[in-house]
Order: structure tokens, then sequence, then C-alpha cells
């Protein structure tokens, strides 16, 4: 029976980890990276041992927008080991290219709003509610392209896995409806939204109350403030959960 697993993967150093762990324990025919596609022939070479990891980044490098780093490094870790997983695994990759170039474009939006709140301490909400609903544009066309995608391969493989988001459900709805079977692990739980995330998904659901929307940003410099300008960003969001998940027991941190 074809099956797809689906792992939802948050940016934290412990959940790329688990996303490895799963991979190579089950070994699927076929591993689906959200990344964008044109990094997918580099991937391959990268998998079967053609090019090394250095050689890798360099010619991911010349595809990527900048922060050219800052898209690869929550992947650094199953990526480096792709070589010992690929010689049994077909890997490709299933973003939509031209989406991938969009949501970069919000990314420095978002960072020249922030820099901007930070130097006048002033929140203009309309402009940032300006800038999350245009990267809403166009959003259904694009996870109809990368869910074709995905169902497409899943049909041709027995065994699938495939690394996402939280979009995973949709993924998984999707996959059900087409006869595939599927299922859903989240990775690196539990886990606690960033303050971009959560203001992203306030814009999705069209949930605009200015002063929670103006809460959410003041977050988001703090966190930047407090965390990311003093350590890489997936130690950063892994110290902001722990702090917000204080109350739970320490052995279901690690």
């Amino acid at each position: 029976m074809v099956e797809a697993g689906l792992l939802v993967k948050p940016p934290t150093r412990r959940a790329v980890e688990e996303a490895l762990e799963n991979v190579r324990r089950l070994r699927p025919q076929a591993l689906l990276l959200n990344l964008p596609e044109d990094l997918e022939d580099i991937i391959i070479s990268l998998s079967r041992s053609e090019i090394d990891y250095d050689e890798f980044l360099n010619e991911a490098y010349e595809l990527l927008p900048e922060p050219k780093g800052a898209w690869l490094k929550e992947f650094e870790v199953l990526l480096r080991d792709l070589s010992n997983i690929g010689e049994m695994t077909d890997v490709y990759c299933y973003l939509d290219h031209e989406s991938f170039r969009e949501m970069a474009n919000t990314s420095i939006e978002i960072a020249l709003l922030t820099l901007r709140e930070a130097i006048r301490e002033e929140i203009d909400v309309a402009d940032w509610v300006k800038v999350l609903e245009r990267s809403r544009e166009g959003e259904s066309e694009r996870w109809d392209r990368e869910i074709n995608k995905i169902i497409k391969l899943a049909r041709d493989y027995e065994r699938t896995l495939c690394i996402s988001g939280f979009e995973a459900r949709y993924i998984k709805k999707r996959l059900t409806e087409l006869g595939v079977n599927s299922w859903i692990k989240y990775l690196g739980q539990p886990y606690h939204f960033t303050p971009i995330e959560i203001l992203k998904r306030h814009i999705m659901m069209s949930k605009i109350d200015e002063e929670i929307l103006k809460k959410l940003v003041r977050e988001h410099l703090k966190f930047l403030r407090e965390y990311v300008y003093k350590m890489s960003y997936m130690d950063a969001v892994e110290k902001w959960v722990k702090k917000k998940l204080y109350w739970l027991p320490a052995k279901r941190m690690v």
C-alpha cells in the first residue's frame, strides 16, 4: 500500500535532529524537502556524494536570495547526512520557486519594518498588515502547486516521507481524499510559536485587532533583542520555547 508520512519540523535544532532520526529509522524510498525546487539538482548531487557539503553551499548560495545562509541553516543536520541516506532514497524539493522568492521578499520587508520600529519606537499596524496580507496573495495557488507535486511523487513510491511546516494538515487532507494512506508526526515538541509566527497566523485568519497586533510586534522586537541578536536563530527559538513553556516538566523540554 502507498504510504506518505508528514514530518512537521519547526525551526529548532531538536526538530531537525528528530527529522534525521525518523528518516534513518523509516528508510523511505522518497524524501521530500520543503526547500525551493531549484536546489533539487545540487541536493541530489549531495545525496549521491558527487559533491561535499561545502561545494553544495557554494552552489546553493548562487541560487538563493539574501540572507543566503539562513534558508539552509535549519536543514544543515539533515543535509550533511544525506550521503548516508541517499543511496536508498530519492530526494526531491517541492517548494514553488516563484513563491519562495516572494516569501524571501516578504522576509526582507519584515526585517526593514522591524528595524524602523526599533529605531523610532512607534508601531504602524497598517504597514505590518499591508506586508503580511500581500504575502497571502496567491497562497492557495502556491499550496495547490506544491501539494500536487507531493501527491504525484507519493503515488510513485510505496513509502514517502515529506518534511513540512504546520500546513501538513492540509497536505494530509488532500492525500487522504485521493486515497493515499498518510500520517503526521510533529517534531521538536513541545513547541511555542514565535511572535512573528503568531502575527502571521492572525493575518491569515483575518483577525486584525490593532492592540493585539501592536503587542505581537513589541514581542517580536523583544524576541530579537533578547534572543536572536545573542545567538543563532535556531538556538534563539529553542530558548524562547523553554521560557514560554517554563511550566512544563523539564524532561518534556529535552
